[in-house]
Parts: C-alpha cells; sequence; structure tokens
C-alpha cells in the first residue's frame, strides 16, 4: 500500500530546502535525497532514484547515500563526487541501476553547478519562465563516463526543482510531455509561492497519484533581509542549546520509531550540545498543533536554535534526524 506524502524543511545559512516525498509501498523508497551543509557557506543538494521499491530498494539507497557521504568528504565538485560513487557501484556485487543528480548552489557568488548520472533535468524558475538546466545525457551510476558539469546563474527569484521520475512517469502518456507540462505548472511558481509542497500538490492534480516512488526537492537562496530577522551567522553553525518539539500518536508505530532515534540523538551530535525534547501526545493535546503548523504525525519541531525547523514522517536513524534538522554531526559519527 502506497505511503503518504512526507514533508522536510531545511534552513541553511543562504539557502532554503523543501523535500516532498512519497514511498511507493509503506515508509521506505528507493528514492533518496540529501541537504549537505559544506560549511562555507555553500550547500549541496542530491537527489536520486534506485529502481524498484520497497525494502531492498531502500537499503540499496542507503548504501549509496554513505558512498555519496563519503565522497564529499574529500571533493565538494559534483562530477567528482558522481565519478567516485560511479566507482563505488561498478565495484558493488549485483545489478545496481540507480541515477542521481547533484547541485552545487553557492549563495554568495549566487551560482549552481550541476552534474547529473542519467537523472531527469532540474528545472529553474526565475522572472516567472521554467526551463530545464541539465538536458545532459549522462548515462546512470555505475557506467564508466566522464560526468559534465554545467553553472547557472541564479536570480533573487530563482528557484531549483529536483525531482524523480516516479513524479512525472505514468502510463500511456509520453514522457517528453509530461515534462512540458511540469514546466508549465512550475512557471506559475517561484521561491516566494511555492516549495516542493506546491509543485509535488500541483503535479499529481494533473497526472494523478505515482506509480512508483515520488520525491521533489525545492532549492531557492534566502534573502538577506530573511537572514538578517532569523539571528543566523555568517558561519551557519547551530548553538549549543538545542528544544525540540515531537508531536506523537501512542497508537502509531511510526511515531514510537521516531521518538526512540529522537532519544538517542546525543549519541551523534557533538558532547557540547543539550538536547531538550518535548514529547506532546496529539490525543491529549490542547494547544500547539496550529502554532507549530502540525498536520500529521510523527512530526519534530526545532524550536531552538532559530529559525524554526519541522521534520514530518519518519526517520530511520539519529544521524538523518541530525541532518534534517540541520545539527552538526559529532565528527566520529560524520
Amino acid at each position: 500500500m502506497p505511503g503518504r506524502w512526507r514533508i522536510q524543511t531545511i534552513r541553511l545559512q543562504g539557502v532554503l530546502v523543501e523535500a516532498c516525498w512519497r514511498p511507493m509501498e509503506g515508509d521506505v523508497a528507493g528514492d533518496f535525497h540529501d541537504v549537505i551543509d559544506l560549511r562555507d557557506g555553500r550547500a549541496a543538494i542530491v537527489i536520486g532514484d534506485v529502481a524498484g521499491y520497497g525494502s531492498e530498494a531502500a537499503h540499496r539507497a542507503d548504501d549509496l547515500l554513505i558512498s555519496l557521504r563519503r565522497a564529499f568528504r574529500t571533493t565538494h565538485r559534483p562530477t567528482d563526487v558522481l565519478e567516485q560513487v560511479d566507482a563505488w557501484v561498478a565495484a558493488e556485487p549485483g545489478d545496481l541501476f540507480a541515477t542521481m543528480a547533484c547541485a552545487l548552489v553557492d549563495p554568495a557568488k549566487r551560482v549552481v553547478h550541476v552534474a547529473s548520472a542519467g537523472h531527469p533535468p532540474i528545472a529553474v524558475v526565475q522572472g516567472g519562465t521554467a526551463s530545464f538546466l541539465n538536458r545532459i545525457a549522462d548515462p546512470p551510476l555505475g557506467i564508466a563516463a566522464e560526468r559534465r558539469q554545467i553553472s547557472y546563474p541564479l536570480a533573487g527569484d530563482g528557484a531549483l526543482f529536483l525531482y524523480t521520475d516516479g513524479l512525472i512517469e505514468r502510463r500511456g502518456t509520453p514522457l517528453d510531455e509530461n515534462l512540458l507540462r511540469l514546466l508549465k505548472i512550475a512557471a506559475t511558481m517561484n521561491a516566494e509561492t511555492g516549495g516542493g509542497e506546491a509543485l509535488a500538490r500541483r503535479a499529481t492534480d494533473i497526472y494523478g497519484q505515482p506509480a512508483d516512488d515520488a520525491t521533489v526537492v525545492s532549492v531557492r537562496l534566502r534573502p538577506q533581509a530573511e537572514l538578517m530577522r532569523s539571528g543566523e551567522r555568517a558561519t551557519g553553525r547551530t548553538g549549543h542549546e538545542v528544544k525540540l518539539r515531537l508531536y506523537v500518536d501512542p497508537r502509531d508505530l511510526r511515531s514510537a520509531r521516531t521518538e526512540a532515534v529522537a532519544r538517542a540523538l546525543e549519541r551523534v551530535v557533538p558532547p557540547q550540545m543539550q538536547i531538550d525534547i518535548e514529547v506532546i501526545d496529539i490525543t491529549a493535546a490542547d494547544g500547539g498543533l496550529d502554532t507549530d503548523g502540525v498536520m500529521a504525525v510523527p512530526t519534530i519541531v526545532r524550536v531552538l536554535p532559530q529559525p524554526t525547523i519541522r521534520v514530518v514522517g519518519g526517520i530511520r536513524s539519529p544521524s538523518e534526524l541530525a541532518r534534517a534538522l540541520h545539527l552538526p554531526l559529532d565528527e566520529e559519527e560524520s
């Protein structure tokens, strides 16, 4: 049975990322995405798709994310990262078919560098027009090839949309036709009026519900005035005090799992970080749901440090939760 749509918002020093995804089966998916704070003001946004769905595809996706993180420890260039992941895939036993797109966003220079391994093209929306950024037919992961990179300037109102083919592929409709429809949808949106959730909702209104895992990730540069209001510092690092609210339903197994993951956060963040978790039972809660924008459980809200971040849906590991909440990982864990 298809899972529910999940929503995740991540605010970095100069970048706002919103991810929306739906597993085709239960709580796990072959789709994957990651947001990597490079600590120099830049951010890498990665999206990928392992063929198939369910637990086997999800395990392969987790392995790819680990390989991806290792690659980013040695290089930040998208083409070099993809080539390292290529080598890992080629050395893995068995058949693994996967695609991936990597976008390196530099808010200071207002530019994005993109490389793709057989993934659907990234859509860029600027000034009310939408176009595809990387119409480069490089092969999927694991196939030896010289990866190519393109760079693209981003205007203040610009937004990027990365997605998997599950969002747009429908039986009986040509893929090129649905790609053009996606551009028309994206052109009605911009950095201020819609993100990943809005694009996913409008796309499914037109195409119908996906028949595969589906993911869409939006990226926009945060205006300087917004950064000043949020009180973020130039380093983009969080403070030592972390306050979380966890909204759960005691009848929901995913709520229990997510609470266990949240309780284990202290094992993966630096030891000087103090984490305070307030668990709220929505079946008995008198208030707070509207204030924190809670629409589904489990939901984790990072109250401190500001800005507020919401993570909706099940999280598989403390490290994954730390990244979603933009908390630094202990060097031994990262």
